[in-house]
């Protein structure tokens, strides 16, 4: 799984870049094998006027389960890591449940 890590608007931290590695690693490590490539995106929406305005943007992609993404505003930039990785990881079990319960469908011999 290849990771990369995006800053928009924002100076690039350490702390913050070392801490979005630690999250994906933690929410999708699990799903190493399943995802090709997961892009993050941290961006502070309206600048210095302050507010509800850290947004990470997390998108996957991988062979069984296409292409899935999740978007999370809220005022602290490590919080929105952490909810839309933990939100994305959520939807990337989904999918690949999905998946694995479509392998039984499908004509049946009776015999």
């Amino acid at each position: 799984m290849k990771i990369a890590i995006r800053f928009l608007g924002l100076p690039a931290s350490e702390a913050l870049r070392q801490h979005t590695e630690r999250q994906a690693l933690l929410h999708l490590g699990r799903f190493d094998r399943e995802l090709e490539s997961v892009e993050i995106r941290i961006r502070d929406v309206n600048g210095p006027r302050g507010g509800e305005d850290m947004e990470c943007k997390v998108s996957a992609r991988g062979p069984r389960i296409g292409f899935a993404s999740m978007a999370e505003l809220t005022s602290d930039a490590y919080g929105s890591v952490a909810m839309a990785l933990s939100r994305l990881s959520r939807s990337v079990a989904r999918a690949l449940d999905r998946v694995r319960g479509m392998r039984g469908i499908g004509p049946r011999l009776v015999s």
